[in-house]
């Protein structure tokens, strides 16, 4: 009876570890299946990712690199290579293969712009268009996203799309088509910057206000003139432009103060130049011979050696920017015309030019 209880007791253990050790393994497949579930393809809120750092281990003190900044691109060393421990990975979606996206999930487009090979990712001044390859009757076709600045990223419908990608006056369209899960790209823009300023000739430094630059294509088109790619640009202001040679102009007032110069542009690298002008400021007055007044009313023509006409107006001041060199001015004055000569000598300062009423025509 004794050896019946005991084996009874032993039974009863047995069958209590089965138990157990069945328990334990449903929890394990339930923490496998867990582990296994899909992978969030939205980006996070924290700038790196927790799958890819451990951000609750305490890492070794180190030092922050400098920041180092690049006006084109953007890149600031130190946001985008923080040190924590001894490695560290940027942000990117995680790759997502069909059996783990979830069912239903729409297809995730990440797209990131580079100025050239081996710079960084381009921070600021993206425009990005998301268009269906489908047309319309008419030949257009649709718009279905957008976005601007830094990387994009699309969540669309299975299909073909159009992505255009443009960074100032540098575009650029790729083709891509989407199934499942997310497809990541890089658009290499070949691109760099131009910077331009402009002194005079005697390395004084211009009236910014006063000058402003024109960007052409060094190609003619069939009635001889050069292809605009951007005007009306200040001093120091940022252009960004494909790889390859331009023709820029810059204008001083707004006569004939004209410099011209061809421009070389490396992708990646930003070009910056100084146009020199030999150029100065006057104000014309006609003055009465008896007291030296000036006299209202009159009418003024400016002309160059050759005779042309080179600026015109009215009133009893005339202010111009003028190339530099020697003009001949009219005047014209209650019925009288009046002609003498002037000079105009590079400087930023403004010379008076009196022309004596005497002496009609």
């Amino acid at each position: 009876m004794k050896l019946e209880r005991i084996s009874t007791f032993n039974k009863a253990l047995q069958r209590a570890a089965a138990a157990a050790a069945f328990c334990a393994g449903l929890a394990l497949l339930g923490n496998a299946a867990q582990a296994a579930g899909p992978i969030p393809v939205s980006k996070p809120a924290l700038p790196f990712s927790k799958e890819v750092l451990d951000l609750a281990a305490k890492p070794e003190k180190t030092i922050a690199p400098p920041i180092s900044y690049d006006p084109l691109s953007g890149y600031q060393g130190q946001s985008l290579a923080p040190t924590l421990g001894t490695s560290f990975l940027p942000y990117a979606p995680p790759a997502v293969s069909a059996e783990q996206a979830p069912i239903g999930a729409q297809p995730v487009l990440y797209l990131v712009a580079k100025l050239a090979e081996g710079t960084p990712n381009l921070t600021r001044g993206l425009k990005w268009r998301v268009y269906s390859s489908k047309e319309n009757a008419d030949g257009s076709l649709n718009m279905v996203a957008s976005s601007q600045d830094q990387d994009a990223e699309f969540r669309l419908d299975p299909g073909t799309y159009l992505v255009h990608t443009s960074f100032g006056k540098v575009t650029a369209t790729t083709r891509y088509e989407l199934k499942s899960g997310v497809k990541t790209g890089t658009i290499i823009l070949n691109a760099g910057g131009i910077r331009l300023d402009a002194a005079l000739g005697n390395d004084q430094k211009m009236p910014r206000e006063d000058v402003r630059f024109n960007i052409y294509d060094m190609t003619y088109d069939a009635t001889g003139d050069r292809g605009l790619i951007a005007s009306g640009i200040k001093p120091g202001e940022l252009v960004p432009v494909s790889a390859g040679t331009y023709h820029v102009e810059s204008r001083y007032g707004d006569i004939n103060a004209v410099v011209r110069a061809d421009i070389h542009v490396q992708a990646g690298k930003l070009t910056e130049a100084t146009l020199y002008h030999q150029a100065g400021n006057i104000t014309l007055k006609l003055v009465s011979a008896k007291n030296k007044t000036s006299l209202a009313n009159t009418s003024w023509t400016i002309l160059s050696p050759g005779g042309d006409t080179v600026a015109s107006g009215n009133g009893a001041f005339l202010d111009l920017t003028l190339a530099a060199g020697t003009y001949t001015v009219m005047a014209r004055n209650n019925g009288e015309m009046y002609r003498d000569e002037f000079t105009v000598n590079p400087s930023v300062n403004n010379v008076e030019v009196e022309v004596l009423a005497e002496n009609p025509m």
